[in-house]
């Protein structure tokens, strides 16, 4: 019995620590905020100075737009829109 309880104990240990080493989606989806960028898996504001825009992208407030992770920095590759 003991050791039932000890497998089912390790089982879910298991479990919860492969959650938390999934790694981040290398693609999101954001919005421009006055100047700010909102990931929707980070809906923290992210100042302008502390994300890249790609050279050929301008985006302007309430824009949504397409964004690659690239280790820690937010890389807004192009502006989306609805088909």
């Amino acid at each position: 019995m003991a050791d039932e309880g000890i497998n089912a104990l390790a089982q879910i240990l298991d479990g919860r620590m492969n959650q938390h080493n999934e790694s981040p989606p290398l693609l999101d989806f954001g919005t421009i905020k006055e100047g700010s960028l909102l990931t929707d898996q980070f809906p923290v504001p992210i100042p302008k100075k502390d994300y890249i825009v790609c050279e050929s992208v301008t985006v302007k407030s309430g824009d949504r737009v397409l964004v690659a992770w690239v280790g820690d920095d937010a890389v807004v590759i192009d502006t989306i829109l609805k088909a």
